[in-house]
């Protein structure tokens, strides 16, 4: 009696989320990949029932004491862990990283501070100087996300000790309307700063803001209006760090503030998106050393992380050779003459630093497995060359 009611309830149920996922595919109006979108949210929505099969599993060992109810038991609890309880286990991490500058490094003035300051601020020698920023990317508002995991995501930001917040890009994923999503940003108690990628610049948006019929608006012109500022191409300072962003379709002369940067003596931070897209051409990042550290978000982690294989896929998939966290400095090749001077040969090709943030959300299948939504809280500390 009891199975029979469970079996109908199971069928019930598959055709209560085959339905909900046709409803929300159509209210998206998406003009291509409807059948995708669908797929997408019948695997979303599916975790309902495997918590049905994983009652059904239960009640079957009490008549039956088969393998093949603890192998779905196992299946129900992997996937229920994979598409609810992983992508909302927000997680912060702590990390310190330490850029080199010249014996003459003096930190600047944050350009805020220096604005209110009614006095001249006097600068002491300073040895060692940190910001501590907090970094996340892809957060990717839209079909697997709702306004409960943004406002948690911001209590979570503000109770956090840091300079600024920095979002790396990739906001949106088959999103139409934004306001009831991001509106917890408005109560953000920190400078919050972003740069775009390329799927930010070229998605056109509903903007529910508007009491008139819905206008189509870039992405650009709507953060602000909830706190969020697009972090400059010319930089400014966080903590006396220069930090800027590289947005997509930046014309930017990088190289050439790089050498700025380096004949001054002062470290550099480079926010961007996609790591890949600077280092497409190598000239782009030839002359930055050890005094230079790029943000970048992009990979997710890879979203299911399985060592070895994991990063061989993310390879594959984004062109990135980092999944996540920090890619340290290639090392010089070692010459045959220890008194030679480096050459082309044995010049190391990344003399510089890259962080790589996992994500807060997730796009294609709505799994994460040992790779939990992540806010790096960066300490980034400069140490003079004579420390």
């Amino acid at each position: 009696m009891i199975g029979s009611w469970l079996g109908h309830l199971g069928a019930l149920i598959a055709v209560l989320v085959i339905l909900w996922s046709c409803l929300k595919t159509v209210q998206l109006k998406a003009r291509t990949d409807n059948l995708q979108i669908l797929l997408q949210l019948v695997s979303f929505y599916a975790r309902y029932w495997f918590v049905w099969l994983l009652l059904w599993a239960n009640v079957q060992l009490l008549y039956d004491n088969q393998i093949i109810y603890w192998l779905l038991i196992a299946l129900s609890l992997l996937y229920i862990y994979m598409s609810w309880v992983e992508p909302n286990r927000l997680r912060v991490s702590r990390f310190s990283i330490n850029l080199t500058a010249s014996a003459t490094y003096q930190p600047a003035t944050d350009i805020s501070l220096a604005a209110a300051a009614s006095q001249p601020i006097k600068r002491q020698p300073i040895k060692r100087q940190a910001a501590k920023i907090a970094v996340l990317s892809d957060i990717h508002v839209g079909i697997f996300s709702n306004p409960h995991q943004l406002a948690r995501l911001v209590k979570c930001l503000n109770r956090l000790d840091v300079d600024a917040v920095l979002i790396l890009g990739d906001w949106l994923y088959q999103a139409t309307t934004l306001d009831a999503q991001l509106s917890p940003f408005k109560t953000l108690n920190k400078p919050c700063y972003t740069v775009l990628s390329d799927a930010d610049t070229q998605q056109v948006i509903d903007d529910a803001q508007n009491s008139e019929p819905a206008s189509n608006m870039q992405l650009k012109h709507i953060l602000p209006t909830f706190g969020i500022q697009l972090l400059p191409e010319q930089g400014l300072y966080i903590a006396g760090i220069k930090i800027i962003g590289i947005h997509n379709g930046s014309t930017m002369d990088l190289p050439r503030v790089i050498e700025q940067q380096r004949s001054a003596g002062q470290p550099l931070v480079i926010a961007t998106h996609d790591i890949k897209q600077l280092e497409a051409n190598p000239r782009t990042l030839s002359d930055a050393n050890n005094d230079t550290l790029v943000i970048a978000g992009q990979t997710h982690g890879g979203q299911v992380n399985i060592p070895i294989l994991t990063p061989l896929m993310v390879r594959a998939l984004t062109g990135n050779k980092l999944a996540a966290g920090l890619r340290q400095p290639d090392i010089p090749k070692q010459s045959n003459h220890p008194h030679q001077p480096l050459n082309a040969a044995n010049k190391p090709s990344k003399r510089y630093q890259v962080w790589v943030n996992t994500g807060i959300g997730v796009i294609g299948l709505p799994f994460r497995f040992n790779c939990p939504p992540t806010i790096d809280v960066l300490t980034i500390q400069v140490q003079t060359s004579d420390a």
